[in-house]
């Protein structure tokens, strides 16, 4: 069996090579995902911020409107169709 081995002094070069390439590649990377995760998460607490505001003044709202004048509001929004069943 007549196979290739190079000498052992190019194998340390590659290897070098390979670990400063993975190095550089992986700071790329993290730059890159960085950013974009950045505006990712920020419109993620944006809109769950807003939808949580809209919950919670909705029921509020029907609280208030319950309690001073005997208004249901679920059904009010909902109707009288999803109650029936």
């Amino acid at each position: 069996m007549n196979t290739y081995r190079p000498s052992q002094s190019s194998n340390y070069w590659i290897v070098a090579l390979k670990l400063l390439l993975l190095i550089l590649s992986l700071y790329v990377s993290a730059i890159v995902l960085g950013k974009l995760f950045t505006w990712v998460f920020a419109i993620t607490f944006f809109l769950i911020r807003f939808i949580v505001l809209l919950a919670v003044s909705f029921f509020v709202l029907h609280f208030f409107l319950k309690l001073l004048f005997k208004l249901d509001l679920f059904q009010f929004v909902m109707g009288k169709r999803f109650t029936l069943r």
